[in-house]
């Protein structure tokens, strides 16, 4: 039976980081992903204040040096009041990046890589069980070997492959799903600018993140009406005034329409014996904070600390790392109240939920 120190279930942003931070240790680490290796991801906000978790990771000069599309500002239209421009370029970190998530993750992947941490794609979990000595023993839907390992982490996303089989309470917030599309355009009028723009029953987000191709999103609640298709994104996208000019020439990449769950929610505990969650798996964020990413990045770096310190025998760093993933959460939560606040002129369901928090 293959044994490991730690198996990290899931293979996105946090997982990959938490892995090659562990493995630079000398800490033996498997990957366990569902998906195959190279499935599509979508675009995502980075802001400037992930550098410093970067730089101790060693992914800094690697992540400057993919030349990633500098944003500079956000474009919001909210509700029925006038558009604005909130700016990064004054903000203390400086402007943050539009990211190209392809190469973000092969970025992660070499760094796995090199310090000799393994993956396994087509993955999916299917049971959990301690054994008699007390290491964690992990079977898969596709009948393959039984894996063991002294340490769990969670790292699959709102999912939760492996917190939700061991029966750990969570708290969602809203009932937010993300209907997503690449789409292929020469227009740089949005150029290092993201595009927010609310409609009645939600909001729009857009960016370029290569010179040919943006990320083109829309966020509403699961009950409530959605794109059905990419060019149904799309047509729906240039009803708006904001986008329309911005999408004139954009045509859909069929293959990428996507959707997924992208509500904001929390573990009651994010630690427990032998295991802890990271990245989304831990708190999921709306991504209308663009913290998700400096979120996963940030959570697997703690994580590992305290793993680290966990093998070494002072356990207590653990609870020091749940601490931190709490308060982080609920300070959120206040920004998060605040910024929908901000759309009064919608009468309809979705934004009636934001204004008296009750999405879920």
């Amino acid at each position: 039976m293959p044994q490991y120190d730690v198996i990290i279930v899931g293979a996105g942003v946090a997982g990959l980081t938490a892995a090659s931070s562990l493995a630079r240790h000398g800490v033996s680490v498997l990957i366990v992903d569902s998906e195959a290796k190279g499935g599509f991801k979508t675009g995502e906000c980075l802001m400037a204040d992930a550098l410093p978790v970067m730089e101790k990771l060693g992914l800094k000069q690697p992540f400057l040096n993919a030349d990633h599309r500098s944003l500079q500002s956000y474009r919001v239209s909210w509700g029925q009041q006038n558009s604005y421009e909130r700016h990064l370029l004054t903000h203390p970190m400086g402007a943050g990046w539009i990211v190209n998530r392809e190469v973000f993750d092969d970025m992660l992947l070499n760094h796995c890589q090199l310090h000799n941490a393994e993956i396994r794609w087509q993955s999916a979990l299917h049971q959990v069980e301690r054994s008699a000595s007390g290491e964690w023993l992990l079977h898969f839907k596709e009948g393959k070997d039984v894996l063991s390992a002294k340490f769990i982490i969670d790292a699959s996303g709102r999912a939760r492959a492996f917190t939700r089989r061991i029966n750990v309470p969570k708290t969602q917030i809203d009932k937010l799903v993300a209907s997503c599309c690449h789409v292929q355009t020469d227009c740089e009028l949005s150029a290092n600018q993201a595009t927010i723009a609310s409609d009645k029953h939600g909001w729009w987000y857009y960016a370029k993140y290569t010179k040919t191709h943006g990320n083109l999103c829309y966020f509403s609640d699961a009950d409530l009406p959605r794109p059905s298709s990419p060019q149904h994104l799309l047509d729906s996208a240039m009803q708006q005034p904001s986008l329309a000019r911005l999408l004139s020439d954009s045509v859909p990449v069929s293959t990428t329409f996507k959707r997924y769950a992208a509500y904001s929610s929390a573990l009651q505990d994010c630690i427990g014996e032998d295991w802890l969650a990271i990245g989304d798996a831990a708190v999921s964020f709306d991504p209308l904070s663009s913290y998700g990413m400096t979120s996963a990045l940030s959570s697997a770096f703690y994580a590992s600390k305290a793993i680290l310190r966990y093998f070494n025998h002072t356990p207590q760093f653990l609870q020091t790392y749940q601490q931190l993933i709490q308060q982080n959460f609920l300070s959120y939560l206040d920004k998060h109240n605040q910024e929908y606040e901000k759309v009064r002129a919608e009468n309809s369901e979705f934004w009636m939920r934001r204004q008296s928090n009750q999405a879920a």
